[in-house]
């Protein structure tokens, strides 16, 4: 992921905005103080929206069914899965 500071951004923010849609690529915005921000085309932000609301879907009917474990339990195979 490329940063670029404010500046050049918005120098070139038409040539930014088509590398990012053509090229499927996102890019941080940064000032001089702490804030940035990422740009990423629609299409990025559309499908990574859509893909959040199917998963809480999913995790709203798994739960409905009672399948899901405990925080405790939970931990403990996250532990396991980082264990080298």
């Amino acid at each position: 992921m490329q940063a670029i500071n404010y500046t050049n951004a918005r120098n070139n923010l038409k040539s930014i905005i088509d590398d990012v849609c053509d090229n499927n690529k996102e890019v941080i915005v940064t000032t001089k103080g702490e804030k940035s921000v990422v740009i990423i085309s629609l299409d990025e932000y559309n499908a990574t929206h859509a893909k959040i609301k199917q998963d809480i879907k999913i995790a709203l009917k798994e739960i409905e069914r009672g399948e899901f474990m405990d925080i405790d339990d939970a931990f403990e195979v996250a532990k396991k899965s980082y264990r080298v």
